[in-house]
């Protein structure tokens, strides 16, 4: 290693060591080096999802207290307005200073707040069956002070939005389907490319976020057949309320694949091949049957 770079570095070193001594420079952020003014505090929270599956049980609690100088004393109101698709934000609730009580930490709470997706549905103007997925009901809180100063998440810092102070500002319930694919399933491919015999073995559906899903191996037995050596990954499909769709088509090695698939009873059937040459028929197998649908 280069002795100037040492050198570098032990100087670093005590610069930090003798900076830090001065709390005029330590790094770390509180409310009052912050700046003041008021937020509401995240205590705890539920899921953030509109089930289409379960509508009418479907719904979004949480829990704030608000900061201030004097632990949420001088807050006035909270406010949430609701938009929905970015169709404009208009008041959804409010609630005054006499809604709140003082918690076991001496801020002021603000009582259990739960949003049920019907509320949130017929808040926007809609009706249940018109709400579709990936529709977004976004929320934008606002805190009014005593003297009228209004708090929200544009004029507050990220630091404060951020985890260390859990400022709960804007929030969105997403309207979606929770999928339960992640999982493995066995397989059966026949018609590969090289004549190989039909191969038998398994596959896991590996949850990517977002109702998307990765395959453990995008050959489904193919490539361990025909090379005599790996798994192929990179292929992803998205789960939509049942309706599952392939995302992505190119392969862990810049293969890009053709692929037609169906549903038939317990078996899902997947056509694949692919620009280098390579194909195969795919059977997976669900016990019970196929629960979805394909796009």
């Amino acid at each position: 290693m280069n002795i100037n770079k040492i050198s570098f570095l032990l100087v670093a070193a005590l610069f930090f060591v003798t900076s830090c001594a001065d709390d005029s420079l330590s790094p770390i952020v509180t409310f009052d080096s912050a700046g003041h003014g008021a937020y509401p505090r995240l205590i705890e929270e539920g899921e953030k999802l509109i089930n289409l599956f379960d509508i009418d049980g479907s719904s979004y609690s949480y829990t704030i207290e608000f900061v201030d100088e004097e632990q949420g004393a001088l807050v006035s109101e909270y406010v949430l307005d609701l938009d929905y698709n970015g169709t404009g934000a208009k008041e959804y609730k409010r609630w005054s200073a006499s809604d709140f009580s003082a918690n076991s930490t001496g801020y002021q709470q603000a009582p259990s707040i739960t949003i049920t997706a019907n509320e949130a549905i017929a808040a926007a103007g809609l009706t249940a069956d018109q709400v579709m997925p990936g529709d977004e009901f976004a929320f934008k809180g606002k805190v009014i002070l005593q003297d009228g100063s209004e708090f929200t998440a544009t004029n507050s810092s990220a630091t404060v939005r951020g985890a260390a102070f859990r400022g709960h500002f804007d929030f969105t319930l997403a309207a979606g389907c929770p999928s339960e694919l992640a999982g493995t399933y066995e397989y059966t491919t026949t018609d590969l490319w090289c004549g190989a015999d039909a191969v038998t073995g398994t596959v896991d559906f590996i949850d990517i976020g977002g109702g998307s899903f990765e395959f453990s191996d995008a050959s489904f037995g193919g490539y361990g057949a025909c090379y005599a050596c790996c798994a192929a990954t990179g292929l992803t499909m998205i789960d939509v309320c049942a309706e599952v769709s392939f995302t992505s088509f190119v392969n862990s090695y810049g293969d890009t694949f053709t692929i037609d698939s169906e549903v038939d009873g317990e078996s899902w059937i997947i056509t694949w091949s692919s620009d280098y040459g390579e194909a195969g028929v795919t059977t997976i197998n669900f016990p019970g049957g196929v629960p979805f649908t394909v796009n």
